[in-house]
């Protein structure tokens, strides 16, 4: 597997792709497996500690960024801009 393989970070979760967003992660592209989409991001290591502040209560957000972030998504996967 290459370099770049190797750096990526994919979840299908939408509020942890939302807080990496959130937290200055480049979103690469959305993925679609059938009807699941997968977020992929840069730098894996970073996502994967940021993941794990935000399932475990780490860090907070300005809930009106937040959930403007999630709209956004949202938008993409709905309106087939992948």
């Amino acid at each position: 597997m290459d370099n770049f393989q190797t750096s990526i970070y994919k979840t299908k979760d939408l509020p942890e792709s939302a807080a990496l967003v959130y937290k200055n992660r480049q979103l690469l592209r959305i993925e679609r497996q059938g009807k699941i989409c997968w977020f992929v991001f840069d730098n894996k290591e970073e996502c994967e500690k940021l993941s794990n502040d935000f399932f475990f209560g780490e860090f907070t957000v300005n809930a009106r960024q937040y959930y403007d972030i999630i709209v956004r998504l949202k938008h993409r996967i709905f309106s087939n801009e992948i």
